[in-house]
């Protein structure tokens, strides 16, 4: 015995919570030198995907460390007029003078700095690694799609990545358009899918599609299901059953496997309440 209400049917397909999915691109063009990242790996927020080499980066580099160079100039300049100004050897404008080399040399050490940032550079870089760049991940997620290969060209173009946080999945189903009066957001879902039969996955309705597919005349609810453990996969195949409005009522359910067509009609073999019976006195 169950209290159950309405419930509807439906096919969907498991996709990535696009509020989680990043096609991860380089900033600039360059080379790829590696790739560590591999296909399914499941990777940290800010770990390295690929590395490139960039002329650009190397370009920004040069340019920090003159900047720095000419700040440290600067710097000495400074200190040097101040002295001569508190002996009063040097005039004031002259002393100004200093005071402003001084910080212009400072801002343009963070303008060189802000960019070679922003390129993705290293200002702490060897010798050799001055025009590399990393490609990292934005947040921790699976990496579901890998289009980096070593020696080509990358672009912010072209992403060299997919990486999608799956703890949890939308299951993509498609209501009829009959149905769609008796479903709101919020209702309760239930997912099977057929590489785990026997188990279901409970979801939620978190939205409805805004409009309706004029060939199949169906629209696209979308139910989130928790998947921590990863189980479910983008793509997958699934029915879902979604619970619809109106009163409940007490009713006899059973396995959808203990029922079988016999003779054209929906029938439970007497084995299977027999073995019904059993699994319940022993459960009591």
């Amino acid at each position: 015995a169950q209290t159950m209400g309405e419930r509807i049917v439906v096919t969907a397909t498991i996709r990535p919570d696009a509020d989680r999915l990043a096609r991860v691109a380089p900033r600039i063009e360059g080379r790829i030198t590696s790739a560590p990242a591999k296909l399914g790996d499941a990777v940290r927020a800010g770990q390295t995907l690929a590395t490139m080499d960039s002329v650009d980066v190397g370009e920004a580099h040069a340019a920090w460390t003159q900047a720095r160079s000419e700040q440290r100039i600067a710097e000495a300049d400074f200190k040097r007029a101040e002295q001569l100004a508190a002996d009063e050897i040097i005039a004031r404008k002259d002393f100004l003078r200093a005071q402003s080399d001084r910080d212009k040399a400072a801002a343009a050490v963070r303008a060189a700095a802000d960019k070679l940032r922003l390129l993705g550079g290293n200002p702490n870089a060897t010798a050799g690694a001055v025009s590399a760049f990393a490609v990292t991940a934005p947040f921790a997620g699976t990496v579901i799609e890998k289009k980096a290969t070593l020696g080509e060209l990358g672009s912010p173009n072209e992403p060299l990545f997919t990486v999608a946080d799956l703890s949890r999945v939308w299951i993509q189903a498609d209501l009829p358009e009959a149905a769609l009066a008796k479903v709101r957001v919020g209702v309760a879902a239930e997912v099977l899918v057929p590489t785990y039969p026997g188990q279901t996955f409970a979801g939620r309705v978190e939205h409805l599609g805004a409009a309706l597919d004029k060939a199949t005349r169906t629209v696209a609810p979308r139910i989130v299901v928790p998947n921590a453990h990863g189980r479910l996969k983008p793509e997958m195949f699934a029915t879902a059953t979604i619970d619809a409005g109106g009163d409940k009522r007490d009713v006899i359910s059973l396995p959808d496997a203990a029922v079988v067509l016999m003779q054209g009609e929906s029938t439970i073999p007497l084995a299977s309440r027999r073995r019904a019976l059993s699994t319940r006195l022993r459960a009591t």
